[in-house]
């Protein structure tokens, strides 16, 4: 056992500035947790919401085939079971479905650049 004579006391100057130091460090350390926790769980959200945009993206595009497939063929054979009222309307709905394509390839070249980032 250890008799109080055999003890040794130091005194430190500026104990107080040392814990508020040490306090300071352990508030940064927490500051440094709760922000890696929020860029974990926006890493979570964008991961969900690029998943979601490429499903959406791969539907509109079976949805758009599925309106090529659906649109009447202005050829010599097809004529005679579907007279369109104009014509113009006709190749403006085939231009359309053709942008749509178009555009819908961007967006998917788009999307691929995101997912590599």
């Amino acid at each position: 056992m250890v008799s109080e004579e055999d003890q040794l006391y130091v005194r430190v100057d500026g104990y107080k500035i040392l814990l508020q130091d040490l306090e300071a460090v352990r508030q940064i350390i927490e500051n440094i947790r709760e922000a890696s926790e929020v860029l974990s769980q926006v890493r979570d959200v964008k991961e969900k919401s690029i998943d979601t945009i490429y499903e959406n993206v791969d539907r509109l595009n079976d949805k758009l085939e599925d309106v090529e497939m659906e649109m009447p063929e202005v050829d010599g054979a097809q004529t005679a079971t579907y007279a369109p009222q104009n014509t113009d309307e006709t190749s403006e709905i085939d231009d359309s479905v053709e942008e749509l394509h178009s555009e819908l390839e961007t967006l998917q070249d788009e999307l691929s650049g995101l997912g590599d980032n």
